[in-house]
């Protein structure tokens, strides 16, 4: 029940960023002096810092894109290899897109509040990622996973940023940078939170387990050294 769970969770998961990495791809016609169904208030930005802010929107979908697949148990064991570049390019899109965000933070058209937000969403998400990605050189993998766990759940702040835009317009908001003030903190706390719920109920069942492996282990060398002698 539980890995089904999982599995539909981390299919949903995959189907939105795809999907979502993929709409935001639209900004790469921006560079052409196109604008598909771009919201007045973004144009702005990106009309008064250019640079930062398509450095941002043209590198982050990347990462959205490819953070699924690096949660899959089967793709991982299967293709280490792959797992490992993916990983990578991961990671730099993260850091080449936060940074970006970082400094279109104070021009959001939302305002100084907003731009708070999402500095501070910028600055955690570098961050994190780049403590993940130490982690995993020193091979210390728990850490690793954890983290980039953390990570995602701000890169998926893409995802439930335009997943809450219709409820806002429900609420009477008019634009995106009347509700930016309020998505640029409730787009990835609230995952941040989940996962670190997540991790705290997991955190005993993982304890228990390696408990019990390190317990197998001991077992098996005790049995090879009693038959040695």
């Amino acid at each position: 029940m539980e890995r089904s769970i999982n599995r539909f969770a981390l299919g949903t998961m995959a189907f939105l960023s795809v999907a979502i990495a993929l709409h935001a791809m639209r900004f790469e016609a921006v560079l052409m002096n196109i604008w598909p169904a771009v919201d007045d208030g973004i144009r702005h930005v990106i009309e008064r810092v250019p640079l930062q802010a398509l450095t941002h929107m043209l590198v982050a979908p990347f990462a959205l894109l490819l953070g699924p697949f690096q949660f899959m148990p089967r793709l991982r064991s299967r293709y280490p290899r792959l797992h490992r570049i993916s990983g990578r390019v991961y990671v730099g899109a993260c850091i080449i897109a936060g940074t970006g965000a970082l400094f279109t933070a104070p021009y959001a058209s939302g305002g100084p509040v907003a731009g708070v937000g999402f500095a501070i969403l910028a600055a955690l998400w570098i961050g994190t990622t780049a403590w993940a990605w130490r982690a995993a050189v020193a091979r210390n993998l728990t850490l690793h996973r954890t983290l980039m766990r953390y990570s995602y759940a701000m890169t998926f702040g893409a995802v439930t940023l335009r997943l809450q835009i219709p409820f806002f317009l429900m609420g009477g908001f008019h634009s995106y940078p009347e509700m930016s003030v309020w998505l640029a903190y409730t787009s990835w706390i609230p995952n941040v939170l989940i996962v670190a719920l997540w991790s705290a109920i997991r955190r005993p069942r993982a304890t228990a387990l390696a408990r019990r492996g390190m317990i197998r282990i001991k077992t098996k060398w005790d049995a090879r050294r009693r038959a040695s002698h």
